[in-house]
């Protein structure tokens, strides 16, 4: 009677195995851009960096970089060229005396052509950061306590940053100023110091300005990410086109977004905390 059991259960669990077969035709190549050309708001001069990158397969863990294609930008009569970095993977230029004029870029790659035009964004001063006492459920958590003063044009938006980490990663948060128009303005914002200052004597908070179809970008690329957090087979509702757009082939758009824009900083040492603040 055992041994009928036996095979009655060796019978079921192979009967349950399903072979599943995944379609790894990967056909959806798109180009991925990062671009910005930024300034600090004291300067007139600035850089411009451009990223690019191929989409790539779910599961390959390569980064497709973009070597060889021909980046520049357009502004008024004149013609920037941008040259490749090899050790840090982008294509860049100094740009001097930015205005408030469009500045094109143009990315010849592969018979296509990719195009964006967009304008300085202004960004203000950040006033002063220091750290709270307010604790967090996180005990690794301490407060920053950030202070700016918003202009009294209605409509600006911000891309904060907060960084460095020990892997040199930064992290972001876009606001604008519907309830603060015009006001002195401050934000309280937690970080992980065993992130940021276990290895680190300071951290950089940075103010971007943008625009306001690049807000709405960025938080359709947070929604999306939070809602296919703990489903890592699940994919993006839809395909979010950013600001470039190809001139060859516009179905073959690419992915990404292009930015102009002021920034300002500010440096936090670790040694501003009180005593006793990172025991």
């Amino acid at each position: 009677m055992k041994n009928l059991i036996l095979i009655i259960l060796i019978v079921l669990t192979s009967g349950c195995e399903k072979v599943i077969e995944l379609d790894t035709d990967f056909k959806d190549k798109r180009l991925v851009v990062d671009a910005s050309i930024s300034k600090h708001r004291d300067s007139i001069n600035g850089t411009a960096v451009i990223k690019l990158s191929e989409t790539i397969p779910y599961f390959s863990e390569e980064i497709n970089i973009v070597e060889n294609a021909q980046v520049s930008i357009l502004v008024n009569d004149d013609i920037i060229n941008l040259n490749f970095d090899n050790v840090k993977s982008y294509y860049w230029a100094n740009v001097n005396n930015i205005k408030n004029e469009d500045y094109i870029i143009s990315i010849k790659h592969d018979n296509n052509t990719y195009v964006s035009t967009e304008k300085l964004v202004q960004t203000p001063k950040i006033n002063s950061v220091k750290f709270g006492d307010r604790k967090s459920l996180n005990e690794d958590e301490v407060e920053l306590l950030v202070t700016f003063s918003d202009p009294p044009e209605l409509g600006n938006y911000y891309l904060w940053k907060f960084g460095p980490k020990i892997n040199g990663k930064v992290d972001y948060l876009p606001a604008l100023d519907k309830y603060i128009n015009g006001n002195e303005f401050t934000f309280s914002f937690f970080i992980d110091k065993t992130e940021y200052l276990k290895e680190e004597d300071y951290i950089n908070i940075e103010i971007n300005g943008i625009t306001e179809d690049y807000y709405n970008y960025l938080n359709i690329l947070t929604s999306q990410a939070g809602a296919q957090n703990g489903r890592p087979f699940s994919t993006a509702n839809s395909v979010i086109k950013g600001n470039v757009r190809n001139q060859s082939n516009p179905e073959n758009f690419p992915l990404g977004y292009y930015r102009v824009s002021e920034f300002d900083y500010f440096r936090l040492f670790k040694n501003d905390a009180p005593d006793g603040f990172f025991d």
